[in-house]
């Protein structure tokens, strides 16, 4: 059994499709059913596929994967790096959901340098649009034809796309009606200078620039704004730039890319493990301390603030004490003295004229000054009773 599946890899390697890109210049390889000999039965959502490197979970940085479900099927597009003769072996996995059946399928892709590459090229975004749109021929061919007819008359030999991309892949926001496009960003290049046209229309958008990235949509209109609008496109005049020769394709491709040059398939992007043992390791201990420590001593130094301060005002308190005259002192005694020996008097007293003092009514006849007799109405003793002199006549 091994003998036969070691005499299979090297097989299915060997009936891989190839597939031969050219540098500076985007490629695009379509993913559909008929490349893994299945047949398309009308539901969208039956198949799905998983692009990445050979013996690799992701696909390298220069490639990207969309899945268009206008078209039913999925695209690999990018912009090779400044790598000649190099190669890259890709595994695509396919799931049909109907009947659970996987199939995977082989993709060499051969870089190879373009001979003229572009020196100028046109930046623009278009709202409208999604990036599976563009690769409809039809739609592609038009936006050129208004470079090549009207705008940029000298590129018709030779203008091709150096750049393409997502504007939600590059930090745009996703419209608030699904329905809208997600809008794309793309690049057209070219050897021929730019012409008069071209740089009128970049001088007309200029004071654009100062504008809050990205404009909102129809935010300004140009005078060319009638031929983008009639091919169906919705142009952003924010992003419009003109790259000259020194930014050119031939220039930045690639250069923040990484792409294994070796025949061996010895790749650069190739995903490998991380041992435990390099994993990062972080400690907790200053944190901890910080969190720990800091309140302690913020604590400790306002119960000592706290305690000098009581200190000095006790000290202060007996100090007045001591300086003040004995006379006010002796005086202060025998006020206080007085005041409770009144006290005591007029609590001895209530308690033996009332069997309950708390449960008699407090009035001003009760104060120690009062001299009227304290009986149990408060009332003063009747008269004594005296016999009458004279009788009455029988």
């Amino acid at each position: 059994m091994l003998f036969f599946c070691i005499l299979i890899l090297p097989l299915s390697v060997a009936l891989a499709k190839h597939e031969n890109v050219l540098m500076t210049e985007v490629f695009e390889i379509v993913v559909n059913p008929p490349m893994f000999n299945w047949t398309y039965e009308g539901k969208p959502d039956q198949f799905v596929y998983q692009p990445s490197l050979l013996n690799a979970p992701d696909l390298p940085s220069w490639i990207n994967y969309v899945f268009s479900q206008v078209h039913h099927c999925g695209y690999l597009f990018g912009v090779p790096p400044n790598h000649n003769n190099a190669r890259v072996q890709l595994e695509i996995i396919a799931l049909n959901r109907k009947t659970y059946e996987t199939r995977h399928e082989h993709v060499n892709i051969h870089v190879s340098e373009k001979l003229n590459p572009a020196k100028y090229e046109v930046h623009m975004k278009i709202d409208n649009l999604n990036v599976d749109n563009m690769f409809e021929v039809d739609k592609m061919e038009s936006l050129k034809d208004i470079y090549r007819k009207v705008l940029w008359k000298d590129s018709q030999n030779d203008l091709y796309v150096t750049f393409l991309s997502s504007a939600i892949k590059l930090g745009a926001r996703k419209p608030l009606n699904p329905k809208e496009g997600e809008g794309v960003v793309l690049r057209l290049g070219s050897q021929a200078p730019f012409s008069p046209e071209l740089t009128e229309l970049q001088e007309e958008v200029r004071p654009l620039w100062k504008a809050s990235y990205p404009c909102p949509r129809d935010f300004k209109r140009t005078k060319v704004e009638r031929l983008f609008r009639n091919s169906g496109f919705h142009m952003d005049w924010c992003s419009f730039r003109l790259i000259e020769d020194n930014n050119s394709a031939l220039h930045h491709s690639g250069t923040n890319e990484k792409l294994l040059t070796s025949v061996e398939n010895d790749y650069e992007d190739r995903w490998e493990t991380v041992l435990k043992s390099e994993v990062p390791q972080r400690s907790y201990l200053h944190e901890f301390l910080f969190t720990i420590l800091v309140p302690m001593f913020v604590m400790i130094f306002l119960a000592l603030v706290l305690s000098i301060i009581l200190c000095f005002h006790h000290e202060g308190i007996s100090k007045r004490m001591e300086d003040a005259p004995q006379t006010e002192i002796n005086q202060y005694a025998t006020i206080h003295r007085a005041t409770q020996s009144l006290r005591s008097l007029s609590n001895n007293r209530e308690m033996t004229l009332s069997p309950d003092p708390a449960l008699l009514p407090r009035s001003h006849t009760n104060s120690p000054t009062s001299t009227i007799n304290r009986g149990v109405h408060c009332r003063p003793n009747p008269p004594p009773y005296i016999r009458p002199k004279f009788k009455p006549d029988l």
